[in-house]
């Protein structure tokens, strides 16, 4: 099931980058389907996952991680946006060059738990 949401959200996001909808829509959906995706694994692996939205937090409860250093960045952005829209506040705004780099983030991680889980 939370394979299956992931993958809602991450259609919701590119749904939204489709529609010229605003950059931060986007991120908010990518980051609710990395979300997802990692719980599924951290699930997968007879785990309760972290109730948080915290990306990196996520990250190190799976094993094995899904994502190295170089990732570090999305993560805490992706993170930091999706929190923003909850609770607006003077946190710089994507851009729409941060949308679509979150966009295709947000299909490499989903492509990486999908095969995580059938392998």
């Amino acid at each position: 099931m939370w394979m299956a949401r992931a993958e809602d959200d991450l259609f919701m996001a590119e749904t939204v980058a489709a529609g010229s909808g605003p950059p931060w829509g986007t991120c908010y959906h990518v980051q609710q389907a990395v979300e997802k995706a990692s719980k599924a694994l951290i699930v997968a692996a007879d785990e309760d996952p972290p109730r948080t939205h915290n990306l990196a937090r996520l990250n190190i409860a799976v094993e094995p991680a899904m994502f190295e250093g170089e990732d570090d960045d999305m993560l805490a952005s992706l993170t930091l946006w999706a929190i923003q829209q909850r609770d607006p506040a003077d946190q710089p705004e994507p851009t729409a060059a941060d949308a679509q780099a979150a966009l295709a983030f947000g299909r490499r991680a989903l492509h990486a738990a999908g095969s995580q889980l059938r392998g």
